[in-house]
């Protein structure tokens, strides 16, 4: 048995599901440290890496975050892993993101465990889950399929070892071979950031080979460091990583972005899951606000990046406090500063003050994402008809009744109204609560036909527009 524990690698595992369902309450309870409470606003908002031992075994976890802005670093996470955990809470059952996740884990091509969360709360009831699930094409245990399903309660501990239990037997089944001798050793970028002292820092998971110190650092070829200090996911200070193994490493020349692969040898190996966020310099366009955007991490960039491109006028992109070059840049463009997490220095700010250019600094994406509408809004409009969007709502079911489709939905921002157009389809019915209506605002399930009817499939988004004068 010995024996064959050494020839396999610790399974890398992460946590999907809807926001607010208990992934970073269930990575606590698992790895016994208060991280939920840390949490500005209860949104886990950078990925990381931990690693627990469970009866004589290593797990790597990954910690997704839940927001739906960062689906993006959500689906890098699922093809990170070698098994997925699917969370899905008792009490609201199969939700948006819920569906979002599965489609993720599809994507993967790793088996996965659907755990459900908060089984403890009264007058829940779990079963529901499962009927849900199977609506979305995922069949459980006893339920017509054979994905496992396990009931717990992140906040009591309830069900967490039977959890682990499942995840070491699945992967098992997947024979995770150890190939630490292999090189060259290979690494995902799982975070990177900028340090004001230390410089660039990047959180790395081994997937083959082994990592030591003073190894060389290449990215398709480029030298771009070598290995000063490593630093497990406790803080201790480690001499050698070896696969599954999450590591923080000091003695890189370059911010990293998420999804590169890092090699210990200079070789021709590309790199996979590059992604990286080059500065941006778009044709101005009167009717956006113009911003030159900084953020703490590279992965908070990039989803901030994926959801205000068409946003606004972003004239420079980066990760790291605010510096007098980001000052100069946006005095040249015009553009107001946009912060995430980040920091402004007394000489800076003093900087940023004569030459009046405005720095806005947010902890929760979220307000970034409202002020950003904010500045759209006091922006000059252009002259003539324009087409604004009123709402978005997420479709939950299709049904065919003879024919006439009509999509089941829910609202998530704003409001739609009969007189819109979705997808530039009329709207001729709006109905709820088996009532037709003239408007549906957020939060609330409805039913919509259109003509002419569009292809849409549950988890699908739809946008409700309408023209201004």
């Amino acid at each position: 048995m010995p024996e064959n524990i050494s020839a396999t690698r610790p399974p890398v595992v992460t946590i999907l599901g809807h926001v607010d369902h208990g992934k970073t309450s269930l990575l606590d309870r698992i790895r016994h440290a208060e991280v939920a409470a840390g949490e500005i606003g209860g949104i886990t908002q950078a990925i990381g890496a931990y690693q627990i031992e469970y009866k004589g075994q290593k797990i790597t976890f990954i910690d997704t975050p839940g927001h739906a802005a960062f689906s993006a670093m959500r689906h890098r996470g699922g093809q990170a892993a070698d098994v997925a955990i699917l969370l899905v809470a008792a009490d609201d059952s199969v939700m948006p993101q819920t569906i979002e996740s599965i489609e993720h884990i599809k994507s993967a091509g790793i088996p996965f465990v659907v755990a459900v969360n908060k089984v403890d709360l009264p007058g829940v009831h779990p079963d529901r889950v499962k009927t849900d699930l199977a609506s979305n094409g995922v069949y459980v245990e006893g339920y017509g399929g054979n994905i496992p399903l396990v009931n717990i309660s992140a906040k009591t501990g309830a069900g967490v070892e039977d959890l682990l239990e499942v995840i070491l037997l699945l992967a098992e089944l997947e024979e995770l071979k150890d190939n630490s001798s292999e090189t060259p050793a290979t690494a995902l970028v799982i975070e990177s950031s900028l340090h004001p002292q230390i410089g660039p820092l990047a959180t790395l998971l081994v997937q083959k080979g082994t990592f030591k110190k003073n190894d060389g650092l290449f990215l398709v070829k480029k030298n771009i460091g070598k290995v000063r200090s490593m630093i497990d996911y406790t803080g201790k200070t480690i001499l050698q990583a070896t696969p599954s193994t999450p590591f923080q490493v000091i003695g890189l020349s370059d911010v990293l972005s998420v999804g590169d692969i890092i090699t210990n040898i200079s070789t021709s190996l590309s790199a996979s899951v590059q992604t990286s966020v080059p500065d941006l310099a778009n044709v101005l366009n009167s009717e956006k606000p113009t911003i030159l955007l900084k953020a703490d991490v590279q992965g908070s960039l990039e989803a901030i990046l994926g959801s205000i491109k068409d946003q606004a006028n972003i004239v420079h992109a980066s990760v790291g406090n605010v510096s007098d070059t980001d000052i100069q840049t946006a005095l040249s463009a015009g553009a107001e500063i946009l912060g995430f997490n980040v920091r402004i220095s007394g000489s800076v700010a003093k900087l940023a003050e004569i030459e009046k250019i405005r720095f806005t600094n947010f902890r929760i994406i979220y307000q970034l994402f409202d002020y950003l509408k904010e500045l759209q809004e006091k922006q000059t409009i252009a002259q003539g008809p324009k087409i604004i969007e009123t709402g978005q709502a997420t479709v939950l079911k299709v049904f065919n009744f003879g024919g006439i489709i009509v999509y089941g939905c829910v609202v998530t921002s704003g409001k739609i109204k009969i007189t819109d157009k979705v997808q530039n389809s009329k709207i001729s019915s709006l109905q709820a609560n088996k009532s037709e209506v003239l408007e549906v605002k957020k939060d609330q399930e409805f039913g919509i036909t259109l003509v002419p009817p569009i292809e849409l499939k549950p988890g699908d988004i739809m946008t409700a527009t309408t023209i201004e004068a």
